[in-house]
């Protein structure tokens, strides 16, 4: 039976609501969310709306976009787009609020509906458990207008080109230009094929744009067969670098001249070393998640800025940085903060300041990279068929599910974390294999958790 039909709703996951299209998220699902979610402003208030390419998503903003209108508030139509473009949009507009559907990576099949306050944050674990509440006790709550007070729809013109027009402002355009860098991008089936190709031909960089087009689902993507074929794009084109962006465009991983896939530490460690603002600003407070390598919180500190820690917990890491009034953040799923441009991340902003570094240095990132320092690690290696490669991800997302460990989610990687041991499981770019990596003080607790979850990652291959 679906959550509809018992008038319940829990699917509340990582600051989400995430549930299958058309089955645990239903129209009418989603127009009483809207109107829950609109009876919370004052009427003739404005509310952003925007999704992704997907037909289920495209039917979930249409019911919502009813939702907000018969509470009396104005919809400002994003139709499609990328987060953080509706996020900049939110802050541009001067709106109360957003809204954006879409699918995700680890959750591909599923769609989430993301709430976002009027900074174009996504709104407190309170608060979206308050829309959870007040779903459970519907009509209780809501606010239903005359039919003279109905909000309008109304659509968002030129944004694109306003967004691009903005991030090209925090580089140096004209120096980037004259580099003549190339670069291979996969843009996942999804909006960001609407703007990287605007975006980089301004400041004159060479692309070749993978996947621009809209295509059904088919799992999670990017996936290990996506970034191979990237990776051997790079270096048959003799490419500088090679990007695969998530599906909301919100971060992206990095791979070098070499295809070699670049880490989150080596590029965290590079943006503190090399980014003119962030050199600017030492003394100031830089916020991260907890579970970062104690070998990059030590190179940080060493480099003269201050930690503050903040839980992966979607929007905390923004409001910590208002807050704090950070410099700059980041979070081991990949995410990076330059609070001078917005607090959220921008996977089009990160490859900018990449190339911005890569420019001013006048070297490429992997010898950039290269003498940065590397925590002590217990690794091991399994080998997987070649049939179970591209479904990896979601066989040990459910296996550490069930064992409930904690897992963060960075595209090729999946950190996962029992206790104080923290192990990255990484899928191997050159061959069929699952590449792991423990860390942790207590090194007799890390091989026993490792050891531990390679037999259960092998036996699900049985």
């Amino acid at each position: 039976m679906s959550q509809e039909n018992t008038n319940r709703f829990t699917y509340l996951k990582e600051g989400r609501i995430i549930g299958k299209g058309n089955f645990e998220l239903t129209p009418e699902m989603s127009c009483k969310l809207a109107v829950i979610y609109g009876s919370q402003f004052d009427v003739n208030e404005s509310i952003i709306i925007g999704r992704d390419f997907h037909y289920d998503c495209r039917m979930l903003k249409r019911a919502f976009s009813s939702g907000l209108m018969s509470s009396g508030i104005n919809t400002l139509n994003l139709s499609d787009c990328t987060f953080p473009l509706m996020q900049f949009t939110i802050r541009r507009y001067g709106a109360s609020g957003g809204v954006y559907f879409s699918g995700g990576h680890l959750y591909s099949e599923d769609v989430s509906i993301r709430f976002l306050d009027a900074q174009g944050i996504n709104i407190s674990q309170q608060d979206n458990q308050k829309i959870i509440d007040w779903y459970n006790n519907f009509p209780k709550n809501i606010n239903r207008v005359d039919s003279n007070n109905i909000g309008k729809l109304t659509g968002i013109p030129q944004t694109e080109d306003i967004y691009v027009k903005s991030l090209e402002q925090f580089i140096d355009q004209k120096k980037i230009a004259e580099k003549n860098w190339k670069i291979v991008i996969d843009c996942v089936y999804s909006p960001v094929g609407n703007i990287i190709p605007l975006l980089l031909n301004d400041i004159g960089v060479e692309i070749i744009a993978l996947n621009t087009h809209y295509r059904q689902r088919i799992g999670t993507i990017p996936n290990i067969k996506t970034i191979r074929n990237t990776t051997e794009i790079v270096k048959a084109s003799e490419s500088h670098l090679g990007i695969c962006f998530d599906v909301d465009a919100s971060r992206i991983l990095i791979i070098d001249e070499n295809g070699t896939e670049i880490s989150f530490e080596d590029l965290l460690m590079l943006f503190v070393t090399y980014n003119e603002r962030i050199q600017n600003s030492k003394g100031n407070t830089i916020i991260l998640n907890p579970e970062i390598s104690s070998v990059v919180k030590e190179f940080i500190v060493e480099s003269g800025f201050s930690i503050k820690e903040a839980d992966n917990y979607p929007g905390l890491i923004s409001r910590q940085i208002r807050e704090e009034r950070a410099c700059f953040a980041a979070s081991d799923e990949l995410e990076f903060y330059f609070p001078n441009f917005a607090p959220f991340s921008d996977g089009n902003l990160i490859l900018l300041k990449v190339l911005e570094i890569m420019t001013k240095q006048d070297d490429l990132i992997s010898s950039l990279v290269k003498g940065f320092p590397k925590g002590i690690n217990i690794n091991k290696t399994i080998p997987i068929p070649i049939d179970n490669i591209e479904k990896i991800h979601q066989k040990v997302r459910d296996i550490v599910e069930r064992h409930n460990y904690r897992f963060y989610d960075i595209l090729n990687d999946l950190k996962i974390i029992k206790d104080d041991v923290v192990i990255v499981l990484k899928l191997a770019i050159s061959r069929n294999a699952i590449l792991l990596s423990a860390e942790s003080k207590d090194i007799k607790k890390a091989k026993n958790i490792l050891s531990e979850l390679s037999e259960l990652i092998i036996s699900s291959f049985e």
